[in-house]
Formats: structure tokens, sequence, C-alpha cells
């Protein structure tokens, strides 16, 4: 290699040298990924995609940006890239805001299955945003059947905390729930408080 062909101090290119052109600046990790993500070509935006899943919660991250972006092509990429991943704030985050596709999702069953076994307070904050999140999306069996999994303590607390503050479809959905647990008193004491009418707490 003579002098001319080696690189110098002014040379910023990193990462993957073969493929670096005249004047081009090419970063690697992380930062690298989202240069090439910027990019004018769909495949290049893909490789990347691709290549961000091997960089543990910054590469997660940077997916989970692309999950609104305009081309449905990256969109899809970045589920399929996610949907089988056990992180809770990547579970959350195709929940809480991607629902309005992720109710297309193949896996949306499992996702709200999963949520809903957890029992969690933000578990449950999920399950019943999404009833509110798209009316088109028709997801109220699925909510019913998934609220029905929560056995905590702390998920219960949070469901009645929405029979007493939600909006009246969270409010139906909760009294649905206690319904079925036999929880009469609570339902009694929401009725009372204009909550939920008689039919909602009491029919069969």
């Amino acid at each position: 290699m003579s002098k001319h062909d080696s690189p110098n101090e002014f040379d910023a290119v990193l990462g993957n040298q073969g493929i670096a052109t005249q004047g081009s600046m090419i970063l690697g990790g992380v930062e690298g990924i989202k240069q090439r993500l910027n990019s004018h070509s769909l495949q290049v935006k893909l490789a990347a995609l691709e290549e961000a899943i091997n960089y543990g919660t910054a590469g997660l991250q940077v997916l989970l940006a692309y999950l609104d972006d305009r081309d449905l092509q990256i969109q899809n990429r970045v589920y399929e890239l996610l949907e089988s991943r056990s992180e809770p704030f990547v579970r959350e985050h195709l929940a809480k805001n991607g629902i309005r596709r992720y109710t297309r999702h193949k896996n949306r069953f499992e996702l709200f299955e999963l949520l809903g076994r957890e029992g969690t307070p933000e578990t449950v904050d999920i399950m019943m945003e999404s009833l509110e999140c798209d009316p088109h999306s028709s997801p109220y069996k699925l909510i019913d059947y998934t609220l029905g999994l929560v056995r905590t303590s702390v998920g219960e607390k949070r469901i009645e905390h929405y029979l007493f503050n939600g909006t009246q479809t969270q409010r139906n959905y909760a009294a649905l729930y206690f319904k079925r647990l036999g929880e009469m008193g609570i339902l009694t004491e929401a009725v009372k408080m204009g909550c939920i009418d008689r039919v909602q707490a009491f029919s069969k």
C-alpha cells in the first residue's frame, strides 16, 4: 500500500471499509446504523435494521423508533425482528404505541395473553388503553379474555382503579372482570357512585 492509499488523520471511515466510497463517512456501531437508516436505499435501511438487533438495548431502541416509519416495508420488518423479543419494554412498546398496526399482526393474541398473565399495573394499563386506542381494531373480545387472566393482587387493584376512574368503556370491562370473580361488593359500590349502572353490575 503506498502512502497515498493509507488512511490519514483526516479520514473518518470506520466499520466496513470495503464499501466506502471516496468522500463518504461510514461509522461503526449504533451510530453507523442510524446513519445508514437515513439512506435513500430501502435495501441499505433493511440491512441496517437487521444489524441493529445485535446491539442490545441500544439497538432495540433504534428499531422501536422505526415502528412508525412511513414505509410499510420498514414497519413490517421491524415487527418481524421484535416479535420474538422477551424484553418487557419491547413488548409494552409494541402493544401500547404500535397497537394500530399490531392489531393486524399475527402474534397479537400471544402478546396480549402474556401481558394478562403477567398481571402488573403496567400491563393492565396497556390492555385498558388499547380499548381506547383504535375503534376500528375491535380488540374487545381479546381484552375481555386477557383481562380475565389477571390473577395478581396488584393487577386486580389496577383494574379496580379503572372501574372507578376509567372511561366508560374501561369501566364496563373492569365491571365484567369483577362480575366474573363474584365480587358483588365492589360492583355495588361502583353503582352507588354512578360509575356503572345496575344492568352492567348485576345482569346474568
